[in-house]
């Protein structure tokens, strides 16, 4: 079961009395960690460490993180050295040591994981085949972007997922339509706008097993605006 977004904060809050912080923290100090904690999952995730963090449009104390239990203490230890300026204090040696392990510890446990593929210098040798154009040599075969923004699936899986236009929208501005499509492959089970009106929510079933697909979304604003995205999609064979 996942913790709180509070439960990170608090042990992050305990990690700091290492460095002298004796004060309970006010309420006005638990949001300024929310929002700490909320920049430094957002700057994880762009260094494609992707630990899974609830993101929210309005944050709260008392959300799921949704962050893997074996990810806790490292979170915990990075934000308890964010948190220190705040507080007017330096952080202690242990301090600094717990953040730079806990951030080599992310960064290897979700490092994305590439296959080899054979040089295109080569020979397939007899891997040609009558009646086709003969190749020589391998061919490289397309793979998803290094990035946390990739997703992954399972033949047969049926997953749900939710690409956001925050960032992307203006002040009031809200999604009126929207179009959306898949590479062979994927099949879109259902899709919608959410209830607020800046994010497409949609299901995909993973039928073929690929390592380059995509979903193209197309959305139109009430301002008349038009923002295109393609999602990349990598889909894994698991039969043994």
């Amino acid at each position: 079961m996942s913790g709180t977004k509070t439960d990170i904060i608090n042990n992050a809050y305990s990690k700091l009395r290492i460095s002298g912080l004796t004060i309970v923290p006010s309420n006005e100090d638990n949001e300024l960690a929310l929002d700490r904690l909320e920049s430094l999952a957002a700057e994880l995730e762009g260094r494609n460490i992707n630990i899974g963090y609830a993101f929210e449009e309005t944050p709260d104390l008392n959300t799921p993180h949704n962050v893997d239990r074996k990810f806790w203490a490292s979170l915990e230890d990075i934000l308890a050295l964010r948190l220190c300026p705040d507080f007017g204090k330096l952080p202690s040696p242990t301090v600094i040591a717990g953040a730079n392990t806990g951030a080599a510890f992310l960064s290897s446990n979700t490092a994305i994981k590439r296959q080899t593929q054979y040089p295109s210098r080569m020979p397939i040798g007899s891997g040609n085949r009558r009646f086709r154009q003969p190749v020589r040599f391998n061919v490289e075969t397309p793979e998803v972007p290094m990035s946390a923004k990739s997703k992954t699936m399972n033949i047969d899986d049926v997953n749900d997922f939710v690409e956001s236009f925050t960032s992307y929208l203006k002040h009031a501005e809200t999604i009126s339509s929207f179009t959306i499509e898949a590479d062979t492959g994927l099949t879109i089970v259902s899709s919608a706008i959410s209830d607020n009106d800046n994010e497409i929510e949609y299901r995909i079933q993973a039928d073929t097993a690929s390592n380059f697909l995509q979903v193209k979304i197309v959305v139109t604003t009430d301002d008349s605006r038009i923002e295109t995205r393609l999602i990349d999609f990598e889909v894994i064979d698991t039969e043994l």
